[in-house]
């Protein structure tokens, strides 16, 4: 009977190691669809950029006219993925698009 039992908590010690810790998935930042990207056009206002975009997650403090829209996204134990957009404004209105996120979802 000891030995049985000295076997099956051996057995299961070794089970443990075999088996990974689940690790979640680490969302942050802004989500951004292809629907908001294609949306977005030069001339825009600033305001309108906000309505479609929302609150940008990094405000330049160096720069206000450029923001950036950030999102990260990291499954279990993958590795990170950034996705990220820029624009740039100028006298109040979108002069530039810029970013992987852009390049992505242009039509």
């Amino acid at each position: 009977m000891q030995k049985a039992l000295i076997i099956l908590t051996m057995a299961l010690l070794l089970s443990s190691c075999f088996n990974p810790v689940h690790k979640m998935d680490i969302e942050q930042g802004n989500i951004i669809t292809a629907d908001m990207v294609n949306r977005l056009h030069t001339g825009m206002s600033e305001e309108q950029v906000h309505n479609i975009m929302g609150n940008p997650v990094l405000l330049n403090t160096f720069k206000d006219n450029r923001v950036d829209y950030v999102y990260t996204f990291q499954t279990g134990h993958h590795p990170k993925s950034e996705k990220f957009i820029t624009l740039i404004f100028k006298n109040g209105r979108l002069k530039e698009i810029s970013g992987n996120m852009y390049s992505q979802y242009i039509k």
